[in-house]
């Protein structure tokens, strides 16, 4: 998502002027889409494993109150 440092503003793609220019104050800004940061690629991660570890964990519990 495009930013405008001097407006200080997130514009979408199809709000961009001609040549991904801002359309408040005219600077042309960067729409190549940013990497994922590695911090939440970490994150899902570890709510994968924790979450599947909870489901090991319910279905025992499950299997032993029948």
């Amino acid at each position: 998502m495009p930013n405008c440092e001097d407006c200080d503003h997130y514009w979408r793609a199809d709000e961009l002027g001609e040549g991904g220019t801002c359309p408040t104050c005219g600077r042309t800004l960067d729409t190549t889409p940013s990497k994922t940061p590695w911090h939440f690629k970490l994150l899902i991660a570890t709510l994968t494993i924790y979450l599947s570890w909870r489901a090991v964990q319910g279905i025992e519990w499950v299997i032993h109150k029948i």
